[in-house]
């Protein structure tokens, strides 16, 4: 095998950018359902330590939305750098 070839499985690529997709989806529906609870349980509690406990839940949920939006971009950019290589591919099988 040519050491300046690059080779890679675009089936394989496209089921991994989906599985990212699905990872991403899951991980938004997981922070905006604890974002509810949060808002919830928010309605039924009071007391010396109410606003500790809210402050303590938004360090969990806004880490949460960032790494569902992260794993997104990642999917996403894997998509177009591999889109973009069979595009290439096929560019220069034409000349």
């Amino acid at each position: 095998m040519d050491p300046n070839t690059i080779t890679y499985n675009v089936g394989a690529i496209e089921q991994g950018t989906g599985t990212l997709a699905s990872a991403s989806a899951a991980l938004e529906q997981a922070q905006t359902d604890l974002v509810n609870i949060n808002h919830l349980l928010a309605g039924h509690m009071g007391g010396q330590f109410h606003g500790s406990y809210q402050e303590a839940m938004l360090q969990i949920e806004r880490p949460l939305l960032h790494l569902a939006q992260t794993v997104g971009v990642q999917g996403q950019m894997l998509n177009s750098i591999t889109s973009d290589a069979v595009a290439l591919d096929a560019s220069l099988a034409a000349q």
